[in-house]
C-alpha cells in the first residue's frame, strides 16, 4: 500500500509503526471505505484494482453487504503478527536487547547514540526483495545495532569502522532490506564516507558498497552521540541463564519448543508459536528470578542498576499479562466470524 500501515487509522509510513501517540491515530472514513471496496469489485481489470488497493487499501468484502459494518472498528486482532511476531519481538529483541548480537557490542565497549524502531525481517513482507538466507536473518538485527553506535564522544566509531563493520557482517540482500526499510531512495551518484584521516567513494551502481553508502548518509542524519543511560539487560549472563531456563523447565507437551539455543544466529527465526512460549512461561521465569530478587526481597525502587532492571520487569510482565486472554479470545472470534461468513453470508472458509 501507499505508505498505509493501518487498517483502521490514517497513519502512514514504516516509520509511524511504532507511534504510540493516540492523538495522532485519526479513523479512516468509513464512507469513504465503502467507496473504494465498491469501486474495488466493479473494477474490470487486475490492474485497476491494484491500484485501488496500493493507493486505498481496500478490497471487496462480502461484509460491506452489512449496512452496519464499520471496517475500523469491526476487526479483529491478527494475534500471530501483531502480538507474538510484533509486539513481543520488537520488545525482547530491540527493547531488552536479549539476543546474541547485543552482547557483542556491548563488549566492544561502544556506546548507542538513540533508539529506532526498527522492523524485524519477514519475507513475506517485502516479496520484491530476494529472499534472505536463514543464516543471513540475524545478520539484520547486527546492521540495526550497528547503525544506532555512537560517531562522537567516548566509545564511539569512526564512519570508516562503521563501513568496515557493515561490509564485514552482512551481505548485500541484507543490506538490501534494512535499506528498504527505512525508505531510502537508491538514487546516489556519488557519496564520500570521510573519517578524519580518509575517504571512501561509491558510485550509483547498486552494489553492497551502495547500499552500506546508503545507510551511513542516512545514519548522520541521526544523533551522533547520546549521555543516556543503557541499561544492561541484554548481557551475556542474562541470555546465558535464559537458555539454562529453557533447558532444564518443564513444561506442558502442548507448548511449541522453543530453541535451547535461543538468541543465538544458530537458532534462526523464532516463529509465533515459540514466542508464545517465551512469554508466557520463559521469559518471566527468568526475569522474575534475575531481575526481582535481590537474596529473597524485592530490588530497591530507585534509579540504582538493580531498580531500573526492576522497572524493566515491572514494564515487560505490565506487557506480556494482557496477551494470554487476547490471545484466547482472538482465537475464539476469529473461529466465530468464520462460522458466520461460511454459514450465514456463504463465504468458504478459503476466501476468507
Amino acid at each position: 500500500m501507499l505508505g498505509l500501515i493501518c487498517s483502521c487509522c490514517q497513519l502512514r509510513g514504516k516509520n509511524q509503526i511504532y507511534n504510540t501517540d493516540h492523538s495522532l491515530c485519526v479513523p479512516r472514513d468509513v464512507e469513504e471505505l465503502r467507496h473504494w471496496s465498491r469501486a474495488y469489485k466493479e473494477a474490470q481489470t487486475l490492474s485497476e484494482r491494484k491500484d485501488i488497493f496500493e493507493n486505498h487499501g481496500v478490497r471487496w468484502s462480502s461484509l460491506r453487504l452489512l449496512d452496519y459494518w464499520d471496517p475500523t472498528r469491526m476487526l479483529v486482532v491478527d494475534a500471530m503478527h501483531c502480538i507474538l511476531k510484533g509486539v513481543v519481538h520488537y520488545h525482547c529483541q530491540h527493547v531488552l536487547r536479549l539476543n546474541a548480537s547485543a552482547p557483542k557490542h556491548c563488549a566492544d565497549g561502544l556506546m548507542y547514540a538513540f533508539d529506532w524502531p526498527w522492523i524485524g525481517y519477514e519475507p513475506e513482507a517485502v516479496p520484491e526483495l530476494p529472499r534472505l538466507k536463514e543464516k543471513h536473518v540475524p545478520d539484520v538485527s547486527k546492521v540495526q545495532e550497528t547503525l544506532c553506535l555512537a560517531l562522537e564522544g567516548e566509545d564511539s566509531m569512526t564512519l570508516n569502522q562503521v563501513w568496515t563493520r557493515l561490509d564485514n557482517q552482512a551481505t548485500k540482500g541484507t543490506l538490501q532490506f534494512v535499506v528498504h526499510t527505512l525508505e531510502l531512495s537508491l538514487q546516489l551518484n556519488t557519496v564520500g564516507v570521510k573519517s578524519r584521516s580518509k575517504a571512501k567513494k561509491v558510485t550509483s551502481t547498486v552494489m553492497k558498497n551502495h547500499f552500506i553508502a546508503l545507510l551511513l548518509n542516512w545514519r548522520l542524519q541521526q544523533p551522533l552521540s547520546s549521555v543516556a543511560h543503557i541499561l544492561r539487560t541484554g548481557t551475556p549472563e542474562m541470555l546465558s541463564y535464559i537458555q539454562e531456563v529453557i533447558r532444564e523447565t518443564q513444561k506442558p507437551s502442548w507448548l511449541d519448543v522453543v530453541p535451547k539455543n535461543y538468541g543465538e544466529a544458530k537458532a534462526g527465526s523464532i516463529k509465533a508459536g515459540e514466542w508464545r512460549t517465551l512469554s508466557s512461561l520463559y521469559f518471566p521465569v527468568a526475569l522474575i528470578i534475575r531481575w526481582g530478587d535481590n537474596n529473597g526481597c524485592a530490588p530497591p525502587n530507585n534509579e540504582s542498576e538493580s531498580g531500573l532492571l526492576l522497572k524493566a520487569l515491572d514494564h515487560t510482565m505490565a506487557l506480556f499479562q494482557p496477551f494470554g486472554t487476547m490471545l484466547i479470545f482472538g482465537s475464539s472470534i476469529c473461529g466465530l466470524c468464520s462460522r458466520i461468513l461460511e454459514k450465514v453470508l456463504h463465504v468458504p472458509t478459503f476466501m476468507q
